[in-house]
């Protein structure tokens, strides 16, 4: 084991993410190139003329010696224009270096999961240890799904997709914050409302109170009607910049949501599923790894593991982005 503590690691040529059946985001026997849906980019493993003729294309070609030559040019064309795309896809998503390593890792306390009195079994895959009552994440696989999730959201960004992120506990409020600023993306850190995306008509008209109270403060009306009313539009301002500052800029559901703590957010995540975006969560040891589409097995409630995981994933954010320019 000391001898992978200094081990760099690159986004893995494996998937084991068993998606949820109404899951976006699918993968295919190559491990690296995925079909999704959601982000509106369908990318196969290219086929050679060789493989093809293989496999059951070469009989089919040769039945009907009448419609030879117009069926081996459909099957050409097609072949070509499915390795032309994966080419294009593998390039999008082709293998980069995100700086993931195991030392970092443990010095950020990501490996320490909660009391074995406190666990989801379906967490069982993702734990190696147990020690002095708690259970010890495999940091392997952490760095392994990781650098997934940023091979994921570079791609995503890559495309000018909006991102979400959402931590509103008292350790990630403001790393989420930051991090979101830092990478141009909304946030909610303070409380997740009800049906915040379920009942988009809803908060999108809230949205449009919070612009029109904030061009009113700014153009200094608060200051020209009665002080009895314009204390109550400052009280509603109050309110809804701090529910929905982070995303007074969003005009419409985000492509991707990022969820540090899977426990505290569980609505969030809920509606997610019903509208079918993809999710990528960091979760503990008493966690559902199936709820998300990219699950991050770490520590949620340290502030260095929180701060580690959105570092490396704002980092793939603004490489996308800038890859793009």
């Amino acid at each position: 084991m000391a001898h992978l503590l200094h081990t760099t690691f690159l986004p893995s040529s494996s998937s084991a993410v068993l998606p949820r059946p109404h899951s976006r985001i699918f993968r295919v026997s190559s491990g690296r190139v995925r079909v999704d849906a959601k982000l509106h980019d369908i990318s196969m493993p290219a086929l050679s003329c060789s493989t093809m003729a293989d496999s059951k294309i070469v009989p089919w070609v040769v039945k009907s010696e009448s419609h030879n030559l117009t069926k081996a040019a459909a099957v050409t064309a097609s072949a070509s224009s499915t390795e032309t795309d994966s080419t294009t896809a593998v390039k999008r998503m082709g293998r980069r270096y995100w700086n993931i390593n195991l030392q970092e890792m443990m010095e950020a306390g990501i490996h320490f999961g909660h009391g074995t009195r406190k666990w989801n079994p379906r967490m069982a895959p993702f734990i190696s240890a147990k020690h002095k009552g708690i259970h010890i994440i495999n940091l392997i696989k952490t760095a392994r799904f990781l650098s997934e999730a940023c091979d994921l959201v570079f791609d995503a960004a890559s495309r000018g997709k909006q991102f979400l992120i959402v931590g509103t506990n008292s350790k990630a409020a403001d790393l989420v914050a930051r991090a979101a600023v830092a990478a141009r993306c909304h946030y909610v850190n303070k409380k997740w409302l009800g049906g915040m995306l379920t009942n988009w008509s809803t908060t999108e008209t809230r949205l449009h109170k919070l612009r029109d109270l904030r061009v009113d403060q700014k153009n200094g009306r608060f200051e020209r009607i009665p002080k009895q009313n314009a204390a109550i539009l400052k009280r509603q301002l109050s309110r809804l910049q701090t529910y929905l500052g982070g995303i007074k800029y969003m005009t419409r559901v985000p492509d991707i949501v990022i969820i540090v703590d899977q426990q505290e957010e569980y609505t969030a995540l809920r509606e997610c599923i019903t509208l079918g975006i993809p999710t990528i969560c960091l979760i503990d040891t008493n966690c559902d790894p199936d709820l998300a589409d990219i699950s991050i097995p770490g520590n949620d409630d340290a502030i260095a593991s929180i701060r580690l995981v959105l570092n490396k994933l704002v980092h793939a954010i603004t490489e996308g982005r800038a890859s793009t320019s």
